[in-house]
């Protein structure tokens, strides 16, 4: 049998270790893994010296499309996503209108299939009054469905009440939320002392966010979860507080997963005192101290995902904050740079890079029912692979970015984890840092076991 393609002379990572082994392609799934073939193949990708890794699943990401595309379009975000190593995007559900039906599931999905790089799945939105349009979205493919503890972006919340009928909900079919997890009226209270106070330096986002609110949300969804026996993963966890809550209900048999990001691993107070709007995203920035704690958290498995919750808005929304905070909105891109920055982190001692493939891999595919289909190196996984320079060094800036915002809070950072090709399904779609796809190639991945329309 003649390969399509053959990945030769890399080094293979996994989340149990490193092997060196060829990779053959056939119709765009792996055929084998082999060591010292002689196989003929269409297309050989010298991988020698390379780290050859699973494409990353990226389960936290918003591109504003169809809706706010003066932020971010399909397009360029997934072209973003190609050069960042994101071989399967998640998409939310915050676009125009909001994903909160089987209707709007439908229109969005078909919307999509035309303007994607890379692969991609959908989550629809859970508020208090569309639990009952849930189980459909789930048998079209939704992966999961994104609630909020508190109002931000516009989103209705969903208080104690609400969300335990969510769980109800869920459990009855088996269905996953993820959940930005702040407490609404600690907030409250918080913006309202601070506004009041005449605050508007950069610091307020760090007291308006504050670490209370994370960890009461956290705890209060957590028990609710596991009373009710419905699967959740809490997004973009800051604090190893929230983890060890988290921790100890996994620990009682709870199937609850924390999901974190870089942010909360590289970005501290004194990033936000310097950088101010540029930093500024919820939950907020915490000390240097609780950053450093985060990457112990992460090789110890309390972080079961990470993402990029990849949130970009234009230069000129964000310099809106530069004389006042409050003027700013909340998020920052992330797509092309959360695979080089984790990498980095392997290259310090941070963490191993085991714990990183799982994390970007194969716990995202997991947990979202892509497994294993996406999230591994295995025969009859497609063929999402990354091929990295572990030893290469390069500097972030913005004018290297590809997302449509032009910037990132990383500028000037210095990291060693080079992404040389990232391949979806058997094709290159980037290659040293250029998008090299065409629009339309990326596929829409339901959920493995969702009910085919």
């Amino acid at each position: 049998m003649k390969a399509d393609m053959a990945v030769r002379g890399g080094v293979v990572a996994t989340p149990h270790g490193s092997f060196q082994a060829d990779i053959l392609v056939k119709e765009g799934k792996i055929s084998a893994l082999v060591k010292a073939h002689d196989i003929e193949a269409k297309q050989v990708i010298d991988a020698s010296g390379l780290l050859v890794m699973p494409g990353a699943v990226d389960g936290h990401v918003h591109m504003m499309d169809p809706g706010h595309t003066e932020r971010e379009d399909f397009i360029t975000g997934t072209s973003a996503a190609a050069v960042g190593g994101a071989t399967t995007v998640i998409e939310h559900h915050r676009t125009e209108p909001p994903v909160l039906n089987a209707r709007i599931f439908q229109e969005k999905r078909d919307y999509l299939e035309s303007r994607s790089l890379v692969d991609f799945s959908l989550m629809g939105g859970a508020v208090p009054d569309n639990l009952n349009e849930l189980k459909n979205m789930w048998e079209l493919g939704a992966v999961a469905f994104k609630t909020f503890t508190c109002a931000l972006h516009g989103v209705v919340p969903m208080p104690a009440g609400n969300l335990r009928e969510l769980f109800r909900t869920l459990a009855k079919f088996g269905g996953t939320t993820l959940i930005h997890a702040e407490d609404d009226s600690i907030l409250r209270v918080n913006e309202e002392l601070l506004r009041h106070s005449g605050r508007k330096d950069y610091l307020t986002v760090s007291e308006w966010r504050s670490e209370d609110a994370e960890l009461v949300a956290i705890s209060t969804a957590t028990s609710l979860a596991a009373r009710e026996g419905a699967s959740a993963v809490f997004a973009h966890v800051s604090l190893p507080e929230s983890l060890e809550v988290i921790q100890q209900a996994r620990l009682q048999g709870a199937q609850i997963y924390a999901e974190s990001c870089p942010q909360y691993f590289y970005l501290s107070h004194n990033d936000l005192l310097e950088k101010g709007p540029w930093a500024k995203f919820a939950p907020a920035v915490r000390n240097a101290e609780t950053a450093h704690k985060m990457w112990d958290e992460l090789e110890a498995g309390r972080i079961s995902i990470v993402s990029t919750d990849h949130c970009p808005f234009p230069k000129s929304e964000k310099a809106a904050g530069i004389e006042n905070i409050w003027d700013a909105p909340f998020g920052i891109p992330g797509i092309e740079t959360t695979l080089r920055l984790m990498l980095n982190g392997v290259n310090k001692g941070l963490v191993s890079l085991e714990r990183v493939v799982k994390a970007l891999c194969e716990m995202p595919a997991r947990i979202y029912g892509l497994y294993p289909r996406k999230g591994c190196l295995l025969p009859g996984s497609d063929a999402d692979v990354l091929l990295i320079d572990l030893k290469g060094k390069d500097r972030i800036s913005n004018q290297e970015i590809v997302s449509k915002c032009g910037w990132t809070p990383y500028d000037g950072m210095e990291v060693q984890g080079r992404i040389v090709t990232t391949i979806v399904r058997g094709k290159v779609v980037a290659e040293n840092a250029k998008p090299v796809a065409e629009r339309g190639y990326g596929q829409f991945i339901p959920r493995l076991d969702a009910t085919k329309d």
